[in-house]
């Protein structure tokens, strides 16, 4: 735990040496600085999925619909005018006629055709939301079977230049959500076309990820990309080309790399920073505990979990004993959660059964998850052949090595020990190695967890379904997929959530996953900056933003 009253002569003279490389010598000081929740993995739309790339994503890109700075509900981007058929299964976008690329090029119709056809070409983790368009499951099926496909019968058009028709398969109201989402933005064809690489074998086009690399990268948001240095900072330039450029507040952005949480405060707490966008568990609660105005705690908009892997057998050919829902419910009903927020993470967390944060879907009744019971979690494992623990493997618990997961971890592992006679070992490993780890599902129990994209329940439950790519836990559940299908094309809001909490229900008996707490945001600026809402979605629209001298 760091005591922030204690700082080090030697940390003040490593802060020093920091602050001399968050802008180079050439630039001048940004007009806004913030330290994003972790370093950028890819700007890539059809591969990105972690927060801190979809956030600097919204600064670069716009979607047909963008996010409305105080409310974050999807408001005209792109578009200028939107026309949605009576049945609600057609939308005609029209394009803004001073749209422009960061290049100067307009923003056309086809450049969200070209994305969207090469992200069923090419998935991602959220390919699968493209899928509610008409005819692009099975385009993306065809293509990925033979390297062909008719790609007339997607329900995506081009009217005109700028004229874009997108047919769904059945109404679906989040539909704005998504076309503000990364995997909808579109993307400049011409200026990739030098990173396109086509496999001899195949004929299959890939291109690239250099074409997200300045002075490559070519977007159409509020902002261009003029640097990207590697662990050192991202520096944002408003577009000379953006159709909203006037109400740009920010005229240049810079967005720090910082890995040790406490020099990430001192810069802060040194005026280098306006904002931390998610402040460091081992930072937060001293700040919480002394009464920090600036530091902004507010309820968020997702859950930290266990994440248990199901398959029959484990990575090295070993039969899984969570394969049995037995096991995995009693593992879920056998460790008392309150510890690890009272001790832990100490932010007020709420602890939880429930996979989708209470609360944050107005009408939605959050269904009872499966509570602490260690006599009926000690039966359960007996009756899947392992009375007190007798016989189970020696298996082991993964986590990567940042924040508090290892004290979390610990904890639940004593409880484990104590109640049902296990003993796994704790496996910490570096943050890239951990989420290949975890999407290849290579574990057997593993720290996990899951922060809702868009403004419906399905952005949660989405996850868990048979054929999502974020599925880690390779649980499948016919029943569970039907219910989800069911939810898709139900018209009627009350009807349609109580379709969800069934389907949540199931998930978290049926324990692919153990919910721990729902998180709360933790954000650190201060009372000059304005423009950042205090929404559990924890997102920014960055055009709004700015620091009053």
């Amino acid at each position: 735990m760091l005591r922030l009253s204690i700082i080090p002569l030697a940390l003040l003279l490593l802060l020093g040496g920091a602050m001399l490389w968050t802008r180079s010598a050439a630039d001048p000081p940004a007009d806004f600085v913030f330290i994003n929740r972790g370093q950028n993995k890819t700007l890539d739309p059809n591969r990105i999925s972690w927060m801190q790339d979809i956030r600097t994503a919204d600064a670069l890109w716009e979607g047909l619909y963008a996010l409305d700075p105080a409310t974050l509900e999807p408001v005209e981007g792109a578009a200028e005018r939107v026309e949605v058929s009576s049945d609600k299964t057609i939308y005609t976008f029209h394009l803004r006629s001073d749209g422009r690329w960061s290049n100067g090029d307009p923003v056309m119709a086809q450049d969200f055709v070209f994305a969207w056809r090469r992200m069923l070409q090419e998935p991602g983790d959220y390919t699968y939301l493209l899928h509610y368009i008409k005819g692009a499951e099975e385009f993306e099926k065809s293509y990925a079977a033979s390297g062909t496909g008719d790609f007339s019968k997607v329900g995506i058009e081009v009217l005109e230049p700028r004229g874009l028709r997108v047919t769904l398969k059945h109404p679906v109201g989040f539909f704005p959500d998504l076309c503000a989402f990364p995997p909808f933005f579109p993307l400049n064809e011409k200026s990739m076309e030098p990173f396109k690489q086509k496999d001899a074998v195949s004929g299959r086009v890939t291109y690239d990820q250099k074409f997200t690399r300045p002075p490559h990268l070519v977007t159409n948001g509020p902002y261009r990309m003029a640097a990207w240095e590697f662990k050192r900072r991202i520096r944002l330039v408003a577009s000379e080309f953006y159709w909203d450029r006037e109400h740009v507040k920010s005229k240049t952005i810079e967005q720090v790399e910082a890995s040790d949480p406490l020099a990430a405060f001192l810069k802060y707490d040194t005026g280098a920073v306006s904002w931390i966008s998610e402040v460091a568990p081992d930072v937060a609660p001293d700040l919480l505990a002394k009464g920090r105005k600036d530091l902004k705690v507010f309820p968020g908009f997702g859950t930290y979990f266990y994440s248990i892997n199901c398959k029959p057998t484990l990575p090295d050919g070993s039969r899984n004993p969570f394969n049995d829902v037995r096991v995995r419910q009693a593992f879920a009903m056998s460790f008392d959660k309150t510890p690890i927020v009272k001790n832990v993470t100490r932010m007020g967390e709420p602890v939880t059964s429930n996979y989708i944060p209470v609360g944050v879907f107005p009408g939605y009744a959050s269904p009872k998850g499966l509570e602490f019971n260690p006599e009926a979690a000690r039966k359960l494992l007996a009756d899947a052949g392992f009375p007190g623990g007798k016989g189970f493997p020696r298996l082991s618990l993964l986590f990567n090595t940042q924040a508090h997961h290892a004290d979390v971890a610990q904890i639940v592992r004593r409880q484990w020990q104590n109640n049902l006679g296990v003993d796994l070992e704790l496996e910490g490993v570096e943050v890239k190695i951990f989420g290949e780890r975890l999407h290849n599902k290579d574990y057997s129990i593993a720290r996990a967890s899951w922060i809702g994209d868009y403004n419906d329940p399905s952005t949660f439950t989405d996850k868990y379904l048979s054929v999502s790519e974020n599925n880690d836990s390779a649980w499948n559940n016919a029943a569970y997929d039907n219910l989800c299908a069911e939810a898709a094309v139900e018209t009627d809001p009350v009807k349609r959530l109580a379709l969800f909490a069934q389907a949540e229900k199931m998930l978290c008996d049926d324990a692919p996953i153990i919910p721990i707490y729902h998180y709360v945001n933790t954000y650190l600026f201060r009372d000059n900056v304005r423009g950042i809402p205090l929404h559990p979605r924890n997102m920014v629209n960055f055009k709004s933003i700015e620091v009053v001298h």
